[in-house]
């Protein structure tokens, strides 16, 4: 009889390098047809919030333009690059980032993705 392994292709989850955040492919499923984001930090619980901007609200400037960072979809993977988010979550987290992968959750009512920086996996 064989025992299956779990799998992490449905797992939200993010790798976080010295200079950019990575998103797997199950957290890009929710960031089709974006191209910019707004990220938002919550340091008490120690949690990043990456929220998708479609075209249209950019084009009608609903959002401050100062607040957007771009997000490169690539084929299974996402990638906001900002080596200045990176020191500010360095600063969060209390330590270097060395290629932590963090769990993540979407969460639809607010249709942001929150990655979770107390559940390095």
């Amino acid at each position: 009889m064989f025992e299956w392994t779990s799998g992490n292709v449905f797992t939200l989850q993010a790798t976080l390098y010295e200079t950019n955040i990575t998103l797997n492919s199950a957290c890009v499923s929710y960031f089709k047809d974006v191209r910019w984001v707004m990220i938002g930090f919550n340091h008490k619980q120690k949690q990043v919030a990456i929220k998708p901007i479609s075209k249209r609200d950019v084009d009608l400037q609903l959002v401050a333009l100062d607040k957007l960072h771009k997000i490169s979809i690539g084929k299974g993977y996402g990638r906001i690059s900002n080596k200045n988010i990176m020191k500010d979550i360095q600063g969060m987290i209390g330590s270097n980032i060395n290629k932590g992968k963090y769990g993540a959750t979407y969460d639809d009512k607010e249709n942001i993705l929150i990655l979770d920086l107390q559940n390095e996996i």
